[in-house]
């Protein structure tokens, strides 16, 4: 009986004795490391190549030599973080200084902490955002003086202006006279570095007889022209109008028909390289219009009708004539007569109002009026003779209203008036602050709820001003926003952003019942 009784007396000692000891253990190193709490880090965006990334880990509560620091960077042009964010390592020590020498996009950045004693570690993430100086702003399409083709850019984050950039870029405007431009968003092609596949926002220029140029807005460089764009040889007759993004899909459009790649799902091949197939269906022209999530519309100067596209599940299906309402009884215009002056396209509660305006030759000018709901046919609605005393239907400056605001601005004898589609009838407005000489263009642009210009060119001999005002109650609010400066004369205006990883810009409409992020 004593025996068992030391025996017991024992074990319990040892057990004790057990205990004491992994609580010392847990009470020391180990225990501290869920104290690493680390600071200083937040979500940030770089402009490449400009300056590097500089930060400091903060952690309290710990002397600096009882810590080590490494930083690693995935995402963007790196593989993601299945493959471990240890991939790639882009500094050592509590302080980062790492040269932003990436290709735009977003990144995660990883800040790792070990606790020297005890090996344990923690980490800390933030985001990245990597643009370039092309890839967030303004292009303005432009004339010279001797009759070419050229680009300025306004970083309105900055308040900035690059002028002449094909002059820089390519040594020399590109050759005759500019016709069209347009943003393509997620845009595939081969990457000259790497020869694989990836995906850029591209700006398409249409210049000359039948040039075309889609460049890269992360460097500008040239990503496709006429020599590549197609995957056979284009003909020599082809005349290239504008690429657009729609409904998951780049359009292009010239006089022999439309060609489309899947931006959502070609960039994801390996094997894509961006190139199209030759156009089909009816040749179109330069008046492009979106409706809804079902396609674009467009004026077929080969066909002289208004054609629309169609898709099958995302993919290009065809083109189709735009006909009247099958009762409609009002007026009708003489297609073969109709001169295409200019379009447009308003978003009002998920219902599209796209409108056409076209001269006929003695009898004035017409506005052919399409109404597209979600879910229901795209169809000719109303066809209106413009009442020749309005400046609407004699002016050439001509700029829908693309959210809100029913109604159409136009420039007549260098003033600005405001014409209802609703009601039919027009106002006159005035421009505050606005620098003397010929008013020469006009645009509305917006980009989600960040922005809503009314954008306006002023001529003086060959030096132009851009001007951009807010709008309120669907008139210039104030003075402008944005102004800017350049030489040669202002053709069009776009708003570009560099591809963020969403369907935000791969589409006008993000999905319904949304309203439109950006316009053509």
């Amino acid at each position: 009986m004593k025996r068992y009784i030391l025996f017991f007396c024992l074990s319990t000692l040892i057990c004790l004795n057990g205990c004491f000891q992994d609580d010392t253990t847990l009470a020391t190193d180990a225990s501290r490391v869920g104290e690493i709490n680390v600071q200083g880090l937040k979500d940030t965006s770089m402009i490449a190549y400009a300056q590097p990334l500089e930060l400091t880990a903060e952690v309290a509560g710990f002397a600096d030599d009882e810590l080590t620091y490494a930083w690693y960077i995935y995402g963007g042009q790196y593989s993601k973080n299945s493959e471990g964010y240890r991939s790639h390592p882009i500094g050592e020590g509590k302080k980062l200084s790492y040269p932003v020498e990436l290709k735009i996009g977003s990144y995660t950045v990883v800040c790792e902490v070990t606790h020297k004693a005890s090996g344990y570690f923690t980490t800390a993430t933030f985001n990245l955002n990597v643009t370039s100086d092309f890839s967030q702003g303004f292009y303005v399409l432009k004339e010279t003086a001797d009759g070419n083709t050229e680009l300025d850019f306004y970083n309105h984050l900055k308040k900035t202006t690059n002028n002449d950039l094909l002059a820089k870029v390519l040594e020399a405007p590109l050759a005759g006279e500019p016709r069209n431009l347009s943003t393509v968003f997620q845009k595939t092609h081969l990457d000259p570095a790497t020869a694989t596949s990836t995906h850029a926002t591209g700006l398409f220029v249409a210049h000359g007889d039948n040039g075309c140029v889609l460049f890269n807005t992360t460097d500008m460089s040239v990503m496709f022209d006429r020599t590549n764009l197609q995957y056979g040889e284009m003909e020599a007759d082809e005349m290239p109008y504008a690429m657009v993004t729609f409904n998951g899909s780049n359009y292009y459009l010239s006089n022999k028909g439309v060609a489309t790649d899947r931006c959502y799902d070609d960039w994801t091949s390996e094997y894509a390289t961006g190139q199209l197939s030759l156009p089909t269906e009816a040749g179109a022209s330069g008046l492009i219009q979106s409706y809804n999530l079902y396609g674009i519309s467009y004026w077929s100067q080969n066909e002289h009708c208004l054609m629309r596209t169609t898709t099958e599940y995302g993919v290009f299906a065809g083109c189709f004539k735009i006909d009247y309402e099958e009762d409609y009884t009002g007026l009708r215009i003489d297609w073969e007569k109709a001169i295409p002056v200019t379009s447009g396209w308003n978003y009002i509660d998920s219902e599209n109002t796209i409108w056409y305006m076209f001269d006929v030759p003695g009898e004035g000018r017409y506005m052919v009026i399409i109404k597209s709901v979600y879910g229901k046919k795209v169809k000719i609605e109303e066809v209106r003779l413009m009442d020749p005393a309005l400046h609407i239907a004699k002016a050439e400056i001509i700029a829908g209203r693309g959210k809100e605001n029913n109604v159409i601005y136009c420039i007549d004898d260098n003033r600005l008036y405001r014409y209802s589609v609703t009601e039919g009838s027009e106002t006159s407005l005035t421009f505050d602050e606005l620098p003397g000489g010929n008013i020469t263009y006009l645009s509305n642009l917006f980009y989600g709820e960040e922005f809503d210009f009314i954008v306006v060119g002023v001529q003086n001999g060959d030096k132009y001003t851009m001007a951009m005002y807010g709008i309120a109650g669907g008139q210039p609010a104030g003075t402008p926003v944005h102004t800017f400066t350049g030489t040669g004369e202002v053709k069009k205006v776009c708003y570009v952003i560099p591809y963020n990883g969403t369907g935000i810009n791969s589409s006008p409409f993000t999905r319904y019942p949304d309203p439109p992020t950006i316009p053509y």
